[in-house]
């Protein structure tokens, strides 16, 4: 740009002072011109870094597990969300799982639309009896947001067994971190991994893999069962251990045979 200037000047016919003067003052206009345009590329060039670390963080932060809806009808299903509250992945724990994603794709949805629409396809197909169970467990490490979200599932789920006419129950609460790992180490819900812990407790030779297709309240009937079954063992053993104390007791208080003839016969001499 300088070189054009002096080129041109070079034409006129001037002194060499004013020739210079006039170049340095075109010279310094034009730098005046050219520095909004630096400035505006500058702040513009800052705009889209920080625009671009907004998106990274941001996607970062979408794209993070932060809570965990587990749905168990006998279809059993888990989501994971985000800390938006939206479902960034559901996958089945079972068969009957797998069928109800099979034509349902929630992802990307908030969790209750997630919950109601996956419930309300269960209950569509028939997978709930009129005296079955709805389980639904939640796991997040914010305690205020795992209260509402209990809350919210509990309304939603005894809506949609209203609008079904359902005679079912439901039973929707918390669950551990700890519990859920143990649960997916059998592919189960929490739910139903707990349901089965509560029946090896009376019946040891339950297992995991065995009760894995049974549905939760199947399960909680045979813990019941086995209840009474104990109940009934141990009422009879304790009738028996009564009959054998009572007989130890008669047989305590029985006069010695030996005994009574020798005093009779000591008493019969002395009386003679």
């Amino acid at each position: 740009m300088e070189n054009k200037l002096r080129n041109a000047f070079d034409k006129i016919q001037a002194g060499d002072s004013l020739k210079e003067k006039t170049a340095d003052y075109l010279k310094a206009e034009a730098c005046k011109r050219n520095r909004p345009r630096r400035i505006y590329r500058q702040r513009l060039a800052a705009v889209c870094a920080a625009f671009a670390v907004f998106l990274l963080i941001g996607g970062f932060s979408f794209f993070t597990p932060s809570a965990y809806v587990d749905m168990d009808v006998n279809p059993s299903i888990a989501l994971t969300l985000n800390r938006y509250g939206f479902v960034l992945e559901a996958a089945p724990y079972n068969d009957d799982g797998a069928a109800i994603l099979q034509n349902m794709d929630v992802r990307c949805q908030s969790w209750e639309q997630a919950v109601h629409l996956l419930l309300d396809e269960m209950i569509r197909q028939g997978y709930l009896a009129p005296d079955g169970l709805v389980s639904v467990t939640v796991q997040t490490g914010n305690g205020n947001t795992e209260q509402r979200m209990l809350g919210e599932i509990r309304e939603s789920v005894d809506t949609l067994l209203d609008s079904h006419h359902s005679t079912a129950s439901a039973d929707v609460f918390a669950v551990s971190r700890e519990v859920r790992d143990c649960a997916h180490d059998y592919n189960l819900s929490p739910a139903k991994y707990l349901a089965i812990t509560q029946l090896q407790e009376v019946d040891p030779t339950a297992s995991y893999e065995q009760c894995a297709e049974h549905s939760i309240s199947e399960i909680k009937e045979l813990t019941e069962e086995h209840c009474g079954g104990h109940h009934e063992e141990n009422g009879t053993d304790a009738g028996n251990a009564a009959k054998e104390d009572s007989a130890g007791e008669d047989e305590s208080h029985k006069p010695d045979q030996e005994s009574m003839d020798h005093h009779g016969h000591e008493d019969g001499e002395e009386h003679h």
